[in-house]
């Protein structure tokens, strides 16, 4: 080992702490970008794995009724390579343990499930036998969400007839890994599947010899979208509902959208850690050839060459670089595992594991390890750049004059500590900058990580307290007259009832077109409606249409321009309506309009596909059991148990991911905090030693020494406060779907903990070094040499 190696090994272990501090923050980098990607790349395998071994399909159609025959001019399609139809219905069920029904989808199991599409895989229990049409196997997740245990018996109403079955199996369905409520949030517990046995199914919802639902798998190159359109054309008489390719397909859309989001975090924070590592390489560089000043020059006095001289440094720094990536892979493993284990709870895969992006790890340790010499360049390039004769002798005390302070006047009332801290900062602008700004960073990524939690407060607090204030909604199994309507309001319970009319359309504009619902609402109704951004209730008028912003965004539209619909129901007319307003909806991409308008369009009748209803909470149960009884009544839905559902399905995601970002996010003040203080005591140690021996106590001393960082990360603190709402903006951008747009909303909630966490780290990263200040050894640090 060459005699600057020694050195390089000494070096690490005098600066030990240090070179922790900043490895931290590079590991925590790599640890996030090996995190994301490992969770991603866990996603990415297990539905490509998953997909092809179910045979998933890349076409999704429905029907009222269409004859099996049909499937033969499905397959007849330009591009179609295999076509599966299958009888289902759907209806409420009643479970035991549970107050509300489950809606439940009944489907039809394949008549040869070898050549099937969207294959069932058989977790637990068995298929059902031959020749039993009473048995049936569940979706896995509402079994266990619901505690339904094999051999139990389960009775439902599906297209107004009754039937029961004993479920003897679970399963999972590449059409349910993740399976949204129509809340769009998770609601395992009231959303079932049962499959049956091809003729228990369609005896059991009148469609023997005919069909509902149909999946179909195209050849690679194939025009998806004119096979969608000859699906609909071919469906169309037998009250066929849009087809759908696989990207929108709801199971597999969510999906792509959390792997998009997983990108997202991916690309965004690990630059960040990256940057503030450099900052800290550097200063810390910087100081330390500044005390070797003297060694540099006795090495190129006995010939050693700049580039020499120069590489202990680079090499440190590479060091400190490999550290952070070494510790951020392990790190990211984990993390990776633990984020896996957290949406298995949500993505239903046979096989799930956390997998290691070896290309990705490399990729960031390598801009990991550039970022550290990137930070030490500097200093080594001034190591290099030193003249032995000038570097042997002693550094020649700075030149000092009357700053900005005290030309001002600022320092004319304060005592001298505070003179010291205050002229100091004025004398060192570009560390005092770089520290500032290694805070504000830190407090940026703590008020932007923050601010979700408070997002989605507000979204559920617009889209159920505000936008819709229905403590119940019924859906109909089809539109029905008014009538039906009345009948819901006379339930046990109902205090108030309103109709809805709900279609499903095209929305077209400049920027494009998006499946959207279209919703028929009463103009005086007061249980939902759309809003503005002041929260006053828009007026549905006439023809007009009342357009989500997050919709008007999407196709470039606004208030006072025509929205082109092509509706994909009933006689599916084309209509270009005036957009009156836009409205401040925060969830899903939507259309309002008065329902008796909507009705004339569709040329149908007064119709309504639903009704939102006010129920007396005391009441509830009889309500529920009440709607067994109403075979029109396919779907129930409860406020009080979305919220509640919501609130305990974030409570787990969030508690970790809140814990993950302040934990993150505090290490940078913390890291900053200590290597600044390390810096400051190194250099002023003689001054404080000086100032003990004059009179002045320990604890001015230590205001001199922390007065400086603190100063610095009050100073901080509106700037890591703006850049903090700026990265709130672009994790809402990066983190926002058609089914969820998150407002930015920072609120005292999330001020108060960003602050709080900031605080407490910079704090601890200053009194880590307490025990050194209190210990200093006044005659050792006067006799060394200036």
């Amino acid at each position: 080992m060459s005699v600057l190696d020694r050195k390089l090994l000494r070096d690490l272990r005098r600066l030990a702490p240090q070179v922790a501090a900043i490895a931290l923050l590079g590991g925590i980098g790599v640890a996030v970008a090996v995190m994301a990607n490992g969770a991603l790349k866990a996603v990415e395998v297990a539905q490509a794995r998953y997909y092809d071994q179910t045979r998933f399909a890349d076409v999704f159609a429905g029907a009222e009724r269409a004859p099996d025959s049909l499937a033969a001019r499905l397959r007849a399609i330009d591009g179609v390579v295999a076509v599966d139809t299958r009888a289902g219905g759907a209806g409420l069920m009643s479970v035991p343990g549970l107050d509300r029904p489950a809606h439940v989808q009944l489907l039809a199991l394949p008549r040869d499930p070898a050549s099937a599409l969207n294959q069932l895989v058989l977790t637990s229990g068995r298929m059902p036998a031959e020749g039993r049409g009473e048995e049936a196997v569940a979706l896995k997740a509402f079994l266990d969400a619901a505690h339904v245990s094999l051999g139990q018996r389960l009775t439902m109403v599906v297209n107004g007839r009754q039937a029961t079955f004993a479920v003897v199996g679970a399963v999972l369905s590449p059409e349910y890994v993740y399976s949204p409520s129509e809340t769009a949030l998770p609601d395992d517990a009231h959303r079932a599947v049962v499959w049956a046995p091809p003729s228990a199914v369609e005896g059991a919802t009148g469609q023997v010899g005919a069909f509902s639902q149909a999946a179909l798998k195209v050849s690679q190159g194939a025009n998806t979208r004119q096979v969608l359109a000859e699906t609909d054309r071919l469906l169309a008489p037998y009250g066929g509902s849009p087809a759908v390719a696989r990207a929108d397909q709801p199971s597999n859309n969510f999906l792509v959208q959390e792997e998009q989001q997983l990108r997202t975090l991916t690309w965004l924070l690990p630059p960040v850690f990256l940057l503030v590592a450099a900052g800290l390489t550097h200063m810390v560089m910087g100081r330390l050839v500044e005390t070797e000043r003297e060694q540099i020059g006795l090495l190129k006095a006995f010939g050693r060459t700049d580039a020499e001289a120069a590489l202990p440094y680079l090499k440190l720094a590479g060091v400190i670089g490999l550290l952070g990536v070494a510790a951020g892979g392990l790190v990211g493993a984990a993390l990776a595992a633990a984020l896996v284990g957290l949406y298995a709870d949500y993505f239903r895969f046979p096989v799930f594991q956390s997998q290691f992006d070896w290309s990705v790890f490399a990729i960031t340790g390598l801009i990991a390890v550039a970022a550290a010499l990137a930070g030490a360049a500097l200093a080594a390039f001034r190591a290099a750049g030193m003249r032995p004769a000038a570097a042997m002798r002693p550094a020649p005390p700075a030149t000092f004059h009357r700053g900005l302070f005290d030309a001002l006047g600022l320092v004319r009332h304060l005592d001298q500590p505070s003179r010291m801290i205050l002229r100091r900062l004025e004398r060192y602008p570009a560390r005092a900058a770089l520290t500032a700004a290694g805070f504000a960073t830190s407090l940026a990524l703590l008020v932007g990580t923050q601010f979700m939690q408070d997002a989605l407060e507000r979204v559920v607090d617009d889209a159920y307290y505000r936008t819709h204030r229905w403590s119940a909604q019924v859906t109909f199994f089809h539109p029905r007259q008014i009538g039906a309507v009345l009948e819901a309001a006379r339930l046990p319970g109902v205090i108030a009832a309103e109709p809805v009319r709900m279609t499903v359309a095209w929305a077209a504009g400049p920027a494009g077109r998006k499946r959207v619902a279209v919703v028929g609402l009463e103009p005086d109704a007061t249980l939902a409606g759309p809003l503005d951004a002041g929260g006053r209730r828009l007026a549905l008028i006439g023809r007009g249409v009342v357009v989500s912003k997050a919709l008007a965004e999407r196709l470039g539209l606004a208030p006072g321009q025509g929205l082109d619909l092509d509706v994909l129901e009933g006689r599916r007319p084309h209509l270009y309506l005036p957009i009156t307003a836009l409205a401040d909806d925060y969830s899903g991409l939507s259309v309002y309009m008065a329902r008796q308008e909507l009705n004339r369009l569709m040329g149908d009748g007064d119709l309504a596909s639903g009704a939102d209803l006010i129920a007396a909470p005391d009441l509830t149960a009889r309500f529920y059991d009440s709607l067994e009884a109403r075979p029109q009544i396919i779907a129930a839905s409860s406020r009080d148990d979305t919220v509640a559902n919501w609130r305990t399905v974030s409570a787990k995601s969030f508690s970790i991911s809140v814990l993950f970002y302040l934990g993150f996010a505090g290490a940078i003040a913390l890291g900053v905090a200590y290597n600044m203080s390390r810096i400051i005591l190194a250099e002023r140690s003689r001054d404080l030693a000086t100032l003990q021996v004059l009179g002045f106590s320990r604890g001015e001393c230590a205001y001199i020494l922390y007065g400086e960082i603190v100063l610095i990360a009050v100073f901080a603190l509106p700037v890591g406060a703006g850049l903090g709402v700026a990265f709130a903006h672009a994790l809402a951008l990066g983190f926002s779907q058609d089914e969820l747009r998150l407002p930015v909303t920072i609120t005292p909630r999330t001020l108060g903990v960003s602050i709080t966490a900031y605080v407490v780290s910079v704090a601890a990263g200053c009194l880590m070094l307490a025990r050194q200040l209190a210990r200093l050894d006044l005659v050792a640090v006067l006799k060394t040499r200036d």
